[in-house]
């Protein structure tokens, strides 16, 4: 489960990044251009946090239950909110969030941690469909329309677009082979069981039992992908998820006095989670870091003005499932799941 101790440092991280970036945008303007939102305005601002929040949870509940997982949909968005607090607190992020995500759901779903991970892992591949429509769509429509984006970008907006489009080429291969697939699979993850048996104090399974865990992880994931219906409906959940988000900046950015397209403002957000995958917990600088870099490099505006407006979207993401997931996590302990 998830380590106290890890999780403070997760917080103590952030929190450091965003007092680096209120300096670098200087602290008295930082805090005059944050204090200068109305209420009405961060009032909206929620309204596309918790959108985002429950389009998520939607998105796993669909998965689980084609996988028979049980669960109702309320229940499944707050254990989503506690997955998406160990991919914030965790050293490794996604690396290590999803696991720990796996172990939560297993205590309180009906499957088995193997189908559990499967579930996860397929909600974080179908997260990625948005991704790709904004990628090539609408980095395609930044390159060849957006009249704010600078024609020395156009370009390199360009590329990232063709070098995603490549990216899916590349899967689409990979999915014409997948008994090869499952072939590499079953050696890497055998190799990394004969290296743990080499280790102390870290406990190694027998190869039948790797096999079992393998096979019945990969038959979850085909069951989950052969249903059309299933992954069209957590297509779209996560496509809304993600939309809110690019709002929610867009949202932020606009009421800090910074106009942009909302269509740039979802593929910025996009584009820097991305950043997500470095290990850091739930990629605390990183993301924060490309978004305003993206900015600045595009519409031309000060970091003094972008800063605020980024980091407020960033903490409202960050922090929801912090709190629900913590608050989620206590009603489980209190009520016996995790004894």
């Amino acid at each position: 489960m998830l380590d106290k101790k890890q999780a403070l440092t997760g917080i103590i991280l952030w929190a450091l990044v965003a007092v680096a970036f209120a300096t670098l945008a200087g602290v008295g303007d930082f805090v005059d251009r944050l204090s200068g939102i109305t209420a009405p305005e961060f009032a909206v601002m929620l309204v596309a946090v918790t959108v985002g929040v429950v389009a998520m949870g939607s998105c796993l509940y669909v998965i689980a239950r084609n996988l028979g997982l049980g669960g109702s949909l309320i229940e499944t968005i707050f254990l989503n909110t506690s997955v998406s607090l160990a991919h914030n607190l965790t050293p490794f992020g996604q690396a290590s969030g999803v696991p720990i995500g796996a172990a939560i759901l297993s205590k309180r779903f009906e499957g088995n941690y193997e189908e559990s991970l499967a579930a996860l892992s397929m909600k974080d591949i179908v997260s990625f469909a948005p991704a790709i429509v904004v990628f090539i769509f609408g980095g395609g429509y930044l390159a060849l329309y957006e009249q704010s984006i600078p024609d020395r970008i156009r370009p390199l907006v360009a590329a990232f677009a063709g070098f995603v489009f490549l990216l899916c080429a590349v899967a689409l291969a990979v999915y014409r082979y997948p008994e090869y697939m499952r072939a590499v699979i079953r050696r890497l993850v055998a190799g990394t069981n004969r290296l743990a048996s080499r280790l102390p104090f870290v406990p190694s399974l027998s190869p039948e039992e790797v096999d079992s865990r393998i096979t019945n992880f990969l038959d979850s994931i085909a069951q989950i992908a052969g249903n059309r219906r299933t992954l069209a409906l957590a297509s779209l959940f996560a496509t809304s998820s993600f939309v809110a988000q690019g709002t929610l900046l867009w949202l932020t950015l606009a009421a800090v006095g910074v106009e942009v397209s909302v269509v740039f403002a979802i593929f910025t957000v996009q584009a820097s989670l991305l950043a997500s995958g470095l290990p850091l917990p739930g990629g605390s600088g990183g993301v924060e870091g490309v978004q305003v870099l993206m900015l600045i490099a595009t519409v031309g505006v000060s970091r003094e003005a972008v800063i605020p407006a980024v980091i407020l979207s960033r903490g409202l993401v960050f922090w929801t499932p912090i709190v629900l997931g913590s608050i989620t996590l206590l009603v489980l302990q209190l009520q016996g799941t995790f004894d």
